[in-house]
């Protein structure tokens, strides 16, 4: 007797049918932040990528970075391409989701050829002097003020690679000083040393977000699930592991 076969339509469905996509996180950041992000692909992609990394493949979620300008991939994280920034600062995209730990410390200074004896001492000690700055980057309420008044003494750059352009045109003379984060020129600085700027005076010390895509459906749980475990890697030194790699301590433990 002739056992009955399965039907085509289900085996063919049994057949075609894959596993379930995973889920996952992509990260648009510039390559040029070292240590902030770096080289999507390297052996060290940055360790604010490394903390978020940690954090969400403990749910089973994976994490990629891609690498574009800071204009562009907050342009297309807003636009949905891409899942969220790995390193923002709040004021420079307040559409964004946020969650309410911090991933990185920033702190931006200015920096002069090693002969000028000039020091900042705040938004009006910058009176005759011209500036290299990064379009798009949000430097504190006070000195984005000055900066949006008198525009003419800046010169705003944009694109790739930008702190070591901004290192070398100082030394070509287009401007008087550059504001930069430090561990950037820092991390600059030891790729291609020579040339050594003088630090000429900071601001203030500012916070910076993982900053997630708005209209991204699971915003909110990731920005949550972020909160959790970044107070998880704190208390149980997978922070402090992760900063160490890059010669970097913990900020709040910073003074």
């Amino acid at each position: 007797m002739n056992r009955p076969r399965p039907r085509l339509w289900l085996l063919g469905l049994a057949l075609s049918s894959s596993p379930l996509q995973a889920e996952e996180i992509v990260l648009a950041s510039p390559s040029y932040w070292c240590p902030y992000s770096c080289t999507a692909g390297a052996s060290e992609e940055g360790f604010t990528i490394d903390i978020i990394r940690w954090i969400f493949q403990r749910h089973g979620i994976a994490v990629r970075l891609v690498n574009e300008n800071y204009s562009r991939a907050l342009s297309d994280v807003r636009s949905g391409r891409y899942t969220a920034s790995p390193s923002t600062i709040p004021e420079e995209a307040p559409d964004f989701v946020y969650p309410q730990e911090a991933v990185s410390s920033n702190r931006f200074c200015f920096y002069t050829r090693a002969d000028s004896d000039w020091r900042y001492q705040g938004p009006q000690s910058l009176a005759g002097k011209t500036a290299g700055i990064i379009q798009g980057y949000a430097y504190g309420e006070r000195l984005d003020a000055y900066i949006h008044e008198h525009g003419a003494d800046f010169h705003k750059h944009t694109g790739n690679d930008l702190t070591r352009r901004l290192l070398r045109q100082l030394q070509l003379g287009r401007f008087d000083t550059f504001l930069e984060e430090e561990n950037l020129v820092a991390y600059t600085l030891r790729l291609k040393p020579g040339n050594a700027p003088r630090m000429a005076g900071c601001e203030p010390r500012s916070l910076a977000y993982m900053a997630i895509a708005p209209d991204h459906p699971r915003a909110q749980a990731y920005a949550d699930l972020f909160d959790e475990g970044m107070r998880e890697m704190r208390a149980s030194g997978a922070l402090a592991e992760v900063l160490g790699r890059y010669g970097l301590s913990d900020w709040q433990a910073s003074p």
